[in-house]
């Protein structure tokens, strides 16, 4: 009775805290940026930089690789009445207990949530051999902007090193990178969860636990595929509905569980912003035009799209091939709900050999073998 109490306490106080809606904040238009030879920054010794995993691409006209820089300032907040009140009535939603693995990963992971987004910064970002100035950042604290390296200067085969340029008396660094994508070949775009990572999407509370409370499992088999198309020369781009704070724990997962590298095309997303729970809603809504970005970008290379059946990916991977049918090479799909039905009716209209509804992923090689 005690416990119930407190759950509902918990809820009506989470409900409070996380009363205006779980939007995604407004993306940034990309700007073109010039080196300079005299960086300038504001970055304070408290506060962190993250860059995440963008592409290069190789203009074969101009011979010039234009460069994505994408990174996300911000100040951990450690002792805040609003962090430690929000941490109290999350992990009674969640019927988190006190001194427990689970309770630990939970504060490691939900820290990402509760930092201080930093606005106005101007920080600079070495790409190669240049520095240039990144756009000052705006209020979540993400800076997002493109240069151009000529390919004589840096001979890119794999990926470009990026590093932001930091006072020295800080003693820390910041780097990340950009993989080097020419004009032809194998590009694999991927859901991540329930298609490499196991999520369980259909179930929000069992959801939000395998994302905060549990270690990253992966799909069986999925990286012994990927493994197999990145040997053969296919680079990859994970478009997925998880939110940017969840990078660096993402990023852990894939080293360890033997995922390619690729680059990283995830949520904006405020926990200020609405109910704790639909984090991971209405995918749709960033994945089309992120995936329409990729293919228009790389209109003479052919794309792998992989996902799964608990929510959008099929019909968002219909649309796509529908409006570029040269260039989808095959499409992949997890069948966690039984959605063989679904998948025959939204796929009707593209060869049978071009795309596989699978239940384990041994199935998904010998398909692609097929001629």
């Amino acid at each position: 009775m005690r416990k119930a109490h407190m759950t509902r306490i918990g809820i009506l106080a989470l409900m409070t805290l996380l009363s205006t809606a779980c939007v995604s904040s407004p993306k940034q238009a990309v700007q073109d940026v010039k080196p300079t030879s005299a960086p300038k920054t504001n970055l304070k010794a408290d506060e962190s930089v993250l860059l995440f995993p963008t592409n290069a691409q190789l203009d074969s006209k101009t011979q010039q690789w234009r460069v994505q820089v994408h990174g996300w300032i911000f100040e951990p907040e450690k002792d805040s009445a609003w962090r430690n009140s929000t941490i109290a009535a999350l992990k009674l939603t969640l019927d988190i207990e006190k001194d427990t693995p689970e309770a630990k990963r939970f504060e490691e992971r939900i820290a990402m949530f509760l930092v201080d987004n930093k606005d106005e910064k101007n920080i600079a970002v070495q790409v190669g051999d240049k520095t240039f100035p990144a756009p000052m950042t705006e209020g979540n604290g993400h800076f997002d902007f493109t240069v151009h390296i000529a390919a004589d200067t840096n001979n890119c085969q794999d990926w470009f090193a990026l590093k932001i340029v930091t006072p020295a008396k800080y003693k820390r660094h910041f780097t990340g990178g950009a993989q080097c994508i020419k004009d032809h070949g194998i590009s694999v775009i991927s859901d991540i969860d329930d298609t490499v990572k196991q999520s369980n999407v259909l179930d929000k509370k069992q959801l939000m636990k395998n994302t905060f409370l549990k270690e990253f499992s992966a799909v069986p088999g999925m990286a012994d595929v990927y493994q197999h198309w990145q040997g053969q020369g296919a680079v990859f781009h994970y478009v997925s509905s998880s939110p940017w704070q969840l990078y660096p724990s993402l990023a852990a997962f894939f080293t360890h569980s033997g995922l390619p590298k690729g680059s990283m095309h995830l949520k904006l997303f405020r926990l200020k912003d609405s109910s704790f729970f639909n984090m991971f809603d209405s995918p749709e809504e960033g994945k089309i035009p992120t995936i329409t970005k990729l293919l228009e970008a790389y209109p003479q290379r052919q794309f792998i799209l992989v996902g799964d059946s608990g929510e959008k990916d099929p019909e968002i991977y219909a649309t796509i091939a529908q409006r570029y049918p040269k260039q989808i090479k095959a499409i992949y799909i997890h069948d966690i709900n039984d959605s063989q039905q679904r998948l025959n009716a939204l796929y009707k209209d593209l060869k049978q050999a071009r795309w596989l509804g699978f239940k384990d992923a041994k199935q998904i090689l010998p398909h692609y073998a097929q001629p």
